[in-house]
């Protein structure tokens, strides 16, 4: 038996005792600290700042060490031989991050388990988040932006969408942007509430520069009183009842306090944290269409507002190019609404989808390459089916990833299963702005829907009762200004489009006035450019 000389067991305990004294003394010294840290931030009010604090800080640890654990190249953007430009940029928005594992899904909020596989998702596929000035500059055409730049906002200052979200941000070297409700963040409610953010919080996420700050308007989240029944409204979009005067505001009065909102919103924030404040975040996503006794507001707001911020945002329906392109004149910025319902793989299979195609293209339709259905019904198995339904009649249907084409031609195999007429439509911005070559029994036509107002640009009236039940080629080709009609190869007409129409996407229109009358199969579609 191997005895030890009880001088060295004394020293080895009379060592150890006193790394053991230490320890003691460290813990209890920061015992101490931290006692003295969060009894002067419940002082000052910052109830639970201190405590979340170091939750955040762990988080990050956390999901940093989640990130090193996946494949090498995850943790940073993928890069090749040549750099690459973005010719779109998408923005995502959030609400709040829930982590209530009783919470029911909303339509706005996102659990936090699906907001980290998402941001772990868009960094795997090499996205990298942009700041709001570059975003801006690449909006005026003033910079270039590496491809695959991303954009992502959340609304309303919410404390469950800050502490929460930082921690991933700050693992993954991302960034974003935080529209803020200031009447409710900043000035006499300057300190917050248990929901919202108050303003110690707001100038250490612009420390950290992983934050930016933006206006999401002052008091205009309130729901207000519109008539003498006690209907509500929305702030933005309708005259207010005034119960002292026993009537609605006029539009002039309605005006002046829009205005007067918008910018106390941008002084607070300006004022208060140091922020130069250039976009804005229409709350409820209304910026006027969505008046009921108030039609002048869409036209006031949009000949107004960019005069106080240079960008707006609002929601994108998902049928719509959801991205956005350069464009100068352009303060209407698009975003994606994220919420739980909304999956990692259909969210990266959006963007894929709106990632803009090169020219030549063809589709067959063996798988959907990015085509959206506005309304009607939609299905794609060797050939793409539209087909009107009863509710609204009619269909619309669209290709993303087109709406940077320019001059082209554009080639399409159909078959009128039922109905009389199918359109091929050209140089599609939005719902509200494209032509199409109309192709009917009795008369093949050219028009053009500018602001939301059609118009009739060419006709040629004729019998072309042969078109419903056999396969037929139309065409569309757009140069400059020139459009023009063909049917199985032969140009049936020309016409002048508006010079506003300058690029835009290809889709298909159909309409029938019997109700689930109208069927069209595409089988094949060619896209050249000219």
């Amino acid at each position: 038996m191997l005895r030890v000389p009880c001088s060295m067991l004394c020293e080895y305990m009379a060592e150890f005792n006193l790394k053991m004294i230490k320890i003691f003394f460290v813990v209890v010294i920061a015992m101490l600290i931290l006692a003295m840290t969060s009894g002067m931030n419940i002082l000052r009010g910052d109830k639970f700042s201190f405590w979340q604090k170091l939750k955040m800080e762990a988080d990050f640890i956390k999901y940093k060490r989640a990130l090193a654990a996946q494949e090498p190249d995850a943790s940073r953007p993928n890069s090749g031989p040549e750099t690459r430009y973005a010719k779109s940029i998408p923005a995502l928005l959030y609400h709040g991050i829930i982590t209530n594992r009783d919470w029911k899904e909303d339509g706005t909020n996102i659990t936090l388990e699906i907001f980290w596989d998402q941001m772990l998702a868009l960094k795997r596929a090499g996205y990298h988040t942009i700041t709001l000035s570059e975003f801006s500059e690449y909006m005026q055409k003033k910079r270039d932006l590496p491809d695959k730049s991303i954009l992502i906002t959340f609304d309303d200052g919410r404390k469950d969408s800050y502490y929460e979200a930082d921690p991933i941000l700050r693992a993954l070297d991302y960034n974003a942007v935080m529209f803020l409700i200031t009447g409710r963040s900043l000035g006499k409610n300057s300190a917050g509430d248990n929901f919202y953010l108050g303003s110690r919080e707001l100038e250490e996420m612009i420390k950290s520069k992983r934050w930016e700050i933006q206006s999401h308007g002052d008091f205009d989240h309130d729901w207000m009183q519109i008539d003498p029944a006690g209907n509500k409204g929305h702030f933005m979009s309708n005259l207010l009842w005034l119960p002292a005067k026993n009537r609605n505001e006029t539009a002039d009065e309605a005006k002046k306090r829009i205005l007067a909102d918008l910018e106390s919103s941008k002084k607070k924030i300006d004022g208060e944290l140091g922020q130069k404040v250039v976009a804005f975040a229409y709350p409820f996503n209304d910026f006027g269409q969505n008046e009921s006794n108030f039609p002048e507001a869409k036209d006031f707001i949009a000949e107004n507002i960019s005069k106080i911020y240079p960008l707006t945002f609002y929601q994108e329906e998902l049928s719509e190019p959801i991205v956005n392109f350069p464009k100068p004149d352009n303060f209407m910025i698009r975003r994606i609404n994220v919420d739980s319902s909304f999956r990692t793989d259909s969210l990266l299979e959006l963007l894929a989808e709106n990632r803009e195609k090169t020219l030549p293209w063809s589709d067959t339709f063996w798988n959907n390459s990015g085509w959206r259905t506005k309304w009607g019904s939609m299905k794609i198995w060797g050939d793409l089916v539209i087909s009107e339904e009863e509710e609204r009649g009619g269909n619309s249907t669209l290709l993303l990833g087109s709406s940077l084409w320019k001059d082209y031609s554009v080639r399409s195999k159909v078959r009128l299963t039922n109905g009389t007429s199918v359109s091929q439509v050209v140089r599609y911005e939005n719902e509200e702005n494209y032509a199409v070559c109309n192709f009917d029994t009795t008369e093949i036509s050219v028009s053009q829907k500018i602001n939301g107002k059609s118009t009739v640009v060419a006709a040629k009236p004729g019998d072309y009762g042969s078109l419903p039940g056999a396969d037929h080629e139309i065409g569309a080709e757009v140069r400059g200004n020139t459009i023009s009609c063909s049917l199985d190869g032969k140009n049936e007409l020309e016409g002048k489009l508006d010079s506003s129409l300058a690029t835009g996407g290809i889709g298909y229109y159909i309409w029938d006035d019997i109700a689930e009358n109208a069927v069209v199969s595409i089988k094949k579609v060619d896209v050249f450019p000219l």
